[in-house]
């Protein structure tokens, strides 16, 4: 598994792009590094990109620790978080966090829709 996190161009946004077999411990180690840089440049719109991804056999315990690692999250209330081909079973994981902590988190299958809706300035 690698992943890439980058700005995409002229937007605000940033995308986290997973490829190869990802399982929960990946995802805390990009969520840390999502973290860091939300720390450093202020981040509100985060697309998160499935695409070239499919999951990996868990490890016991892993699915918590990661539900921990989403409610400990220092992003900013009203943040959106767009899931792009995001596998089932790693959305039912994050859902129940979003409301709780006011992040906006949506899952998406078209890349333009995923970015249109991350630029919305609505509710």
């Amino acid at each position: 598994m690698r992943s890439t996190v980058k700005v995409i161009p002229d937007t605000d946004i940033i995308e986290l792009r997973y490829a190869g077999e990802i399982d929960f411990a990946a995802r805390i180690a990009a969520l840390d590094d999502l973290e860091h840089r939300y720390q450093r440049d202020g981040f509100r719109r985060v697309l998160v990109n499935y695409t070239s991804a499919w999951p990996a056999e868990e490890q016991p315990g892993m699915a918590a620790r990661f539900l921990d690692k989403l409610t400990a999250l220092q992003f900013p209330r009203g943040a959106r978080i767009a899931f792009l081909n995001q596998p089932d079973a790693h959305m039912a994981a994050s859902e129940p966090v979003a409301a709780g902590f006011g992040y906006r988190m949506r899952k998406f299958r078209e890349r333009t829709e995923a970015i249109a809706w991350l630029l919305e300035t609505g509710p």
